[in-house]
């Protein structure tokens, strides 16, 4: 599988889902560490702009957030 200039395989797993401790900020385009891994149902908030998301997992490990 060739990657990504900028990727390494570390990176790409990083995002798969299974263990994901970061979010890009839909509102900003901020990224956020978490303490937490994200899961379904949680609660986020941007370390930047201050505004709040709900956590929804869809298929594929991929997360979609609903601003609170």
């Amino acid at each position: 599988m060739a990657l990504d200039y900028y990727e390494d395989e570390d990176e790409k797993d990083s995002r798969s889902g299974n263990g994901r401790r970061d979010f890009d900020c839909p509102d900003c385009n901020a990224n956020n560490p978490l303490e937490e891994p994200l899961e379904d149902g949680m609660e986020v908030l941007c370390n930047y702009c201050g505004a709040e998301f709900a956590v929804k997992a869809l298929d594929g490990g991929r997360f979609k957030f609903r601003e609170l």
